[in-house]
């Protein structure tokens, strides 16, 4: 299989050529980054330039889409250039690359729905509350509208080991420095490695419209924070409870709730949705007892 992964840079993207090229396959990875331009099997595409239908694409057999713009505030204060690399340009392209006959997949997000309960159908009525889920939605409909050769992947939120916020608790924690945890925003955690899996197995054997993967539930900030005290053994007093919209976040892009329902992809590859707790743990090093469940109905974390 020839592979075109567009955001070879991004964290899934890059996760996702080194997977394709274990299993045998030819990848070529675009990246908008200059230093980028000399290494072999890179394409340098930027999302954000207006002349990129001008871009010679290679031939390919299934292109991935990776390359997004994702922080909700973002997308918020430049909606221009957000509109280019969510909407406009990944469309485009994919539009190119089907009248080839090769076959396009989108990851895109649970932040397309409401977010206000648990576990969302595929089938579920668009209702983004902010710009990011908003321009997601819109891509979505066209990559969709070009029909056999278009699927799209959901996901929820993806961890990954010495990156982000998560690993800065930790290494707080560990030094008994205090940490703020939203109490009102809830993630629904997986790995790098079952998004790559699901995007894989939808290109070799799934057919088009939408798949979805997540974790098995929901865990607000607060309640992971609680977790990763107990699991260091150091006081939860050093877990600060924090409201979102108390923070300055807008209301529209605080979520209660993103964990989707991932039948759809449990029929295709038998995935089981991870618990939350177990990916935390497995990406800080750290361990799942019996008592981790405990967290969720202590009086704190409620």
């Amino acid at each position: 299989m020839r592979a075109l992964v567009i955001g070879g840079d991004s964290l899934i993207g890059k996760a996702l050529a080194a997977e394709l090229k274990t299993r045998g396959h030819a990848v070529i990875r675009s990246s908008r980054r200059r230093e980028g331009l000399i290494e072999p099997g890179v394409l340098p595409l930027d999302l954000a330039d207006p002349s990129i239908g001008n871009v010679s694409l290679p031939a390919t057999d299934v292109a991935f889409f990776c390359a997004a713009i994702t922080g909700f505030a973002d997308c918020r204060e430049d909606t221009s250039r957000s509109q280019r690399v969510n909407v406009t340009s990944p469309t485009a392209i994919a539009s190119r690359l089907v009248v080839q006959g090769a076959r396009v997949i989108l990851l895109s997000t649970s932040a397309v729905f409401d977010c206000r309960e648990p576990t969302m159908s595929a089938d579920r009525p668009y209702a983004p509350r902010g710009v990011y889920g908003s321009q997601k939605a819109e891509a979505e409909l066209q990559f969709l509208a070009l029909g056999a050769l278009a699927s799209v992947l959901r996901l929820t939120k993806v961890l990954a080991p010495g990156r982000g916020l998560l690993s800065e608790w930790k290494d707080a924690l560990s030094h008994s420095r205090a940490v703020r945890a939203f109490a009102d925003v809830r993630i629904s955690p997986l790995k790098v490695q079952n998004v790559t899996d699901a995007l894989v197995a939808i290109a070799n054997q799934g057919n088009a419209g939408v798949y979805q993967v997540s974790g098995a539930g929901d865990v607000s900030y607060a309640e992971i924070g609680y977790h990763l005290a107990k699991q260091l053994r150091v006081s939860q007093d050093l877990v600060e409870r924090r409201s979102a919209i108390d923070a300055g976040i807008p209301p529209d892009e605080v979520t209660p709730y993103t964990s989707l329902d991932s039948s759809r992809l449990a029929k295709l590859i038998g995935f089981r949705p991870p618990a939350p707790f177990a990916v935390i743990d497995e990406i800080l090093g750290g361990r799942t007892d019996s008592r981790s469940a405990t967290v969720l109905n202590s009086p704190r974390a409620r």
